[in-house]
């Protein structure tokens, strides 16, 4: 009978696993990308710059105006009669823009450069994106881990529980053994509890990071069951020189690509300003057609049409002009000054990163080596207590240690994986 219940709780478990979905990092990293809402709000502001930079592209195209009135004019004779007249008119005005010494091309290029500068946001965005999600997924994995380090806790102190009683049964421990025991046993169970807590927690995280939750949260992370050896040795390794990774990254990062097109933006809008010096030229005309009353027909033209060409030329605004070309050349500076200041911080960034691996690298070792010691410690604290040649308190400080070396060994193993997405950011990999 309990042979029968084991098969249907194996065939149902199944079941449910198989209604899970199994995503891979990458799986995760294609949802983000698809549905985080950053990354759309970045998209929507490059198409805006696009169509502004249409509308500045149209003032190198004639400009075409139709309009139309209709009303009546009194009209007054030299004899001091007058006459009311019902006018219908309609006029065709049509101008183009010759020359403005440099005014368009300014506008234009500062409206390109803003949209290349959007451009490149977005792929810093994506770039900031695939990061979260690995930091995410590794930290989701790292509290799994640590989950099964609790498990490990439990068991280990409800072995000590029944050790403890047996022992009290056969008159070789006393009860205060026990009730230490029991308490251990369940501050183990507290911390597994609040373990599954922090992967609830972190699920919500990963999720408000991807921007939905995936299959309505049927789903689970892909993860390999981390074994404890070896650990140090399963790290992935560069072993690209800091001097190539800062190079590289000065070539790939879109936020130090966007900060440029700035520059180059801020340069086209002092050319804008400095050609409000000089005077623009056009030529316009237009045609227009009225339909008058008859007894005016000979008094009102009917039809008329005009073609020149117009300068317009402000002599002096009240140093409008001078104010706002010097504004714009301050703009350029601040623009080159946020250059500096961005390859300054993705320096930081990759030196930081770089650092920080190969710190990473040490501490899994020296945690490796911790939890190797540790247990043989607790190994040794265990004969030593059913000897009788210790007390409670140091077997359980030789456990304690052990678990806690191997929740350390956890943490030191993911964080670098961690680290190694840094710096695969840092250099815009």
């Amino acid at each position: 009978m309990k042979m029968k219940y084991w098969l249907v709780g194996v065939l149902l478990l199944t079941s449910l696993e198989a209604k899970m979905h199994v995503l891979k990092i990458d799986d995760i990293i294609k949802m983000a990308l698809s549905h985080s809402p950053d990354i759309d709000s970045s998209r929507l502001d490059f198409k805006g710059a696009e169509q502004r930079t249409l509308s500045v592209e149209g003032f190198y195209l004639p400009r075409v105006d139709l309009s139309a009135n209709g009303g009546q004019q009194r009209l007054k004779y030299e004899d001091k009669s007058s006459s009311d007249v019902t006018i219908l008119a309609g006029t065709l005005s049509v101008s183009q823009l010759l020359y403005d010494f440099g005014k368009r091309e300014g506008r234009l290029g500062h409206s390109q450069e803003e949209a290349y500068a959007l451009e490149a946001k977005i792929q810093q965005v994506i770039s900031d994106k695939i990061y979260y999600v690995k930091k995410n997924y590794y930290d989701i994995l790292k509290i799994k881990s640590i989950i099964d380090v609790q498990h490990t806790n439990v068991k280990l102190q409800k072995k000590q529980l029944y050790r403890a009683k047996k022992y009290l049964k056969s008159g070789i421990k006393t009860i205060i053994d026990v009730s230490d025991a029991q308490v251990q046993v369940e501050q183990a169970e507290l911390d597994l509890k609040n373990a599954e807590y922090t992967l609830e927690l972190k699920r919500a995280e990963l999720e408000e990071t991807i921007g939905h939750v995936p299959y309505n949260g049927r789903y689970r992370l892909y993860s390999k069951k981390l074994s404890m050896k070896h650990l140090s040795k399963r790290l992935l390794s560069v072993k690209t020189p800091l001097s190539k990774l800062e190079a590289f990254a000065y070539e790939h990062r879109y936020v130090l690509r966007s900060s440029k097109h700035y520059v180059k933006g801020a340069v086209s809008h002092v050319k804008t300003t400095q050609s409000e010096y000089y005077p623009s030229i056009s030529i316009g005309g237009d045609y227009t057609i009225q339909d008058v009353g008859d007894n005016s027909v000979n008094i009102v033209s009917q039809q008329q049409g005009k073609l020149g060409i117009n300068m317009k030329w402000n002599l002096f605004s009240g140093y409008q002009t001078d104010a706002s070309v010097q504004e714009a050349k301050i703009g350029v500076l601040k623009a080159n000054s946020q250059v500096l200041s961005v390859k300054i911080a993705i320096k930081r960034q990759v030196v930081e990163s770089h650092i920080n691996l190969r710190r990473g690298k040490d501490i899994v070792k020296m945690y490796e080596s911790i939890s190797n010691a540790s247990f043989k410690k607790f190994v040794q604290a265990q004969k030593r207590y059913e000897n009788e040649l210790s007390d409670y308190v140091e077997l359980q400080d030789a456990q304690q240690g052990y678990i806690q070396s191997l929740s350390d060994l956890v943490n030191a193993y993911y964080d670098y994986y961690i680290v190694l997405a840094q710096l695969d950011h840092a250099i815009g990999k």
